[in-house]
Protein backbone atom coordinates (compact mmCIF):
# COMPACT_ATOMS: atom_id res chain seq x y z
CA UNK A 1 0.00 0.00 0.00
CA UNK A 2 1.10 3.67 -0.33
CA UNK A 3 1.36 5.66 2.52
CA UNK A 4 2.22 9.27 3.21
CA UNK A 5 5.83 10.36 4.45
CA UNK A 6 3.98 11.24 7.42
CA UNK A 7 1.84 8.10 8.08
CA UNK A 8 5.18 6.05 7.80
CA UNK A 9 6.97 8.56 10.52
CA UNK A 10 4.26 8.39 12.60
CA UNK A 11 3.86 4.18 12.54
CA UNK A 12 7.67 3.89 12.87
CA UNK A 13 7.71 6.57 15.83
CA UNK A 14 4.76 4.64 17.62
CA UNK A 15 6.41 1.30 17.56
CA UNK A 16 9.63 2.52 18.60
CA UNK A 17 8.57 3.93 21.43
CA UNK A 18 6.59 0.93 22.18
CA UNK A 19 9.62 -1.17 22.05
CA UNK A 20 11.30 1.27 24.08
CA UNK A 21 8.42 1.12 26.70
CA UNK A 22 8.41 -2.65 26.73
CA UNK A 23 12.03 -2.75 27.97
CA UNK A 24 12.94 -3.65 31.12
CA UNK A 25 13.83 -1.05 33.90
CA UNK A 26 16.87 -1.31 34.46
CA UNK A 27 17.93 -1.55 30.69
CA UNK A 28 16.18 2.10 30.42
CA UNK A 29 18.64 2.90 33.38
CA UNK A 30 21.67 1.67 31.72
CA UNK A 31 20.34 3.83 28.68
CA UNK A 32 19.99 6.56 31.45
CA UNK A 33 16.19 7.73 30.61
CA UNK A 34 12.91 7.00 31.99
CA UNK A 35 11.02 8.09 29.08
CA UNK A 36 10.94 8.46 25.42
CA UNK A 37 11.18 12.40 25.76
CA UNK A 38 14.19 11.82 28.07
CA UNK A 39 16.51 9.64 25.47
CA UNK A 40 19.63 10.48 24.15
CA UNK A 41 19.63 11.10 20.69
CA UNK A 42 21.41 8.63 19.50
CA UNK A 43 19.67 5.66 21.80
CA UNK A 44 16.34 7.22 19.90
CA UNK A 45 17.86 7.01 16.76
CA UNK A 46 18.74 3.26 17.36
CA UNK A 47 15.48 2.44 18.06
CA UNK A 48 13.86 4.48 15.30
CA UNK A 49 16.25 2.78 12.99
CA UNK A 50 15.36 -0.73 14.31
CA UNK A 51 11.56 -0.41 14.06
CA UNK A 52 12.62 1.32 10.33
CA UNK A 53 13.75 -1.82 9.18
CA UNK A 54 10.88 -3.89 9.78
CA UNK A 55 8.20 -1.63 9.61
CA UNK A 56 8.96 0.21 6.38
CA UNK A 57 8.92 -2.91 3.89
CA UNK A 58 5.60 -4.53 5.45
CA UNK A 59 3.83 -1.63 5.44
CA UNK A 60 4.56 -1.19 1.64
CA UNK A 61 3.83 -4.81 1.25
CA UNK A 62 0.03 -4.57 2.39
CA UNK A 63 -2.32 -4.22 -0.17
CA UNK A 64 -3.69 -1.32 -1.50
CA UNK A 65 -7.06 0.40 0.08
CA UNK A 66 -8.94 3.39 -0.34
CA UNK A 67 -9.33 4.87 2.80
CA UNK A 68 -10.08 8.46 3.69
CA UNK A 69 -11.36 9.52 7.29
CA UNK A 70 -9.75 6.56 8.92
CA UNK A 71 -7.02 4.92 9.27
CA UNK A 72 -6.70 1.50 6.78
CA UNK A 73 -8.57 -1.92 8.03
CA UNK A 74 -6.59 -4.98 7.00
CA UNK A 75 -7.52 -8.55 7.84
CA UNK A 76 -5.10 -11.09 9.77
CA UNK A 77 -4.56 -12.67 6.66
CA UNK A 78 -3.24 -9.83 4.69
CA UNK A 79 -1.39 -8.74 7.89
CA UNK A 80 0.17 -12.37 8.34
CA UNK A 81 1.08 -12.10 4.57
CA UNK A 82 2.65 -8.88 4.46
CA UNK A 83 4.83 -9.62 7.44
CA UNK A 84 5.88 -13.30 6.49
CA UNK A 85 6.86 -12.22 2.40
CA UNK A 86 9.43 -9.20 4.29
CA UNK A 87 10.65 -11.71 7.05
CA UNK A 88 11.05 -14.67 4.35
CA UNK A 89 13.01 -11.76 2.06
CA UNK A 90 14.81 -10.85 4.85
CA UNK A 91 16.44 -14.12 5.84
CA UNK A 92 16.44 -15.50 2.46
CA UNK A 93 18.98 -12.46 1.03
CA UNK A 94 21.54 -13.79 1.86
CA UNK A 95 21.02 -17.15 1.87
CA UNK A 96 18.41 -18.89 -0.52
CA UNK A 97 16.63 -21.50 1.10
CA UNK A 98 17.20 -20.14 4.61
CA UNK A 99 13.86 -18.94 5.82
CA UNK A 100 12.44 -23.59 5.43
CA UNK A 101 15.63 -24.31 7.33
CA UNK A 102 14.15 -22.33 10.44
CA UNK A 103 11.64 -24.29 12.73
CA UNK A 104 8.41 -23.67 11.89
CA UNK A 105 7.47 -22.49 15.40
CA UNK A 106 9.98 -20.18 15.42
CA UNK A 107 8.52 -18.92 12.01
CA UNK A 108 5.96 -18.33 13.59
CA UNK A 109 6.85 -16.47 16.34
CA UNK A 110 8.83 -13.90 14.10
CA UNK A 111 5.83 -13.74 12.09
CA UNK A 112 3.29 -12.77 15.32
CA UNK A 113 5.88 -10.40 16.42
CA UNK A 114 6.17 -8.72 13.34
CA UNK A 115 2.30 -8.85 13.02
CA UNK A 116 2.37 -6.64 16.55
CA UNK A 117 4.58 -4.16 14.97
CA UNK A 118 2.85 -3.79 11.94
CA UNK A 119 -0.63 -3.08 13.74
CA UNK A 120 0.93 -0.95 16.17
CA UNK A 121 2.16 0.96 13.29
CA UNK A 122 -1.03 1.31 11.19
CA UNK A 123 -3.19 2.24 14.21
CA UNK A 124 -0.96 4.98 15.03
CA UNK A 125 -1.17 6.23 11.96
CA UNK A 126 -3.34 9.98 11.30
CA UNK A 127 -6.46 9.74 10.15
CA UNK A 128 -6.43 10.32 5.61
CA UNK A 129 -7.66 13.43 4.94
CA UNK A 130 -10.49 13.60 1.63
CA UNK A 131 -8.37 15.80 -0.82
CA UNK A 132 -11.64 16.49 -2.34
CA UNK A 133 -12.77 18.47 0.73
CA UNK A 134 -9.54 20.75 0.96
CA UNK A 135 -10.22 24.07 1.35
CA UNK A 136 -7.72 26.80 0.58
CA UNK A 137 -7.71 29.93 2.00
CA UNK A 138 -8.31 33.31 -0.30
CA UNK A 139 -6.14 34.99 1.92
CA UNK A 140 -3.14 34.10 3.85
Amino acid sequence: MKFTEREMTVAVEAVARQAFEALPGFMRRKVGAASWEELPKMSRYNLLSAASTLLLPSLTALPERPTVGATPAFTDEEYDAAAESVLRDRVERSEPGAWEKISPRKRRKQVEAAVLALRAGVEAMPHRQDPDALIVPDHL
